[in-house]
């Protein structure tokens, strides 16, 4: 078994090969939402579960607190879905 297989077992739901992926991340702190890029997640190969280490938890939380940190700010759209056109 590879080392970062290793690092996040199996899957809590399937029991599927939990491999590590850098992904793009929405996080909200504070009430205010967060996009972070490059994050290493754990995701199942089966059914595409996610699993977060505390750790990166942890780094994810300190970055939105550090304003020397934010790379970018964009604009996101948002639509409430009761008023949207079935």
């Amino acid at each position: 078994m590879n080392r970062k297989v290793a690092q996040y077992g199996r899957c809590e739901s399937c029991g599927g090969a939990v491999v590590e992926r850098r992904l793009t991340v929405d996080r909200r702190f504070r009430g205010r939402l967060y996009e972070f890029e490059n994050v290493p997640v754990g995701v199942c190969r089966e059914c595409g579960q996610r699993v977060y280490r505390g750790p990166v938890l942890e780094q994810l939380e300190r970055l939105s607190r550090d304003r020397g940190r934010i790379k970018r700010t964009i604009r996101v759209t948002v639509a409430a879905f009761e008023s949207a056109a079935a």
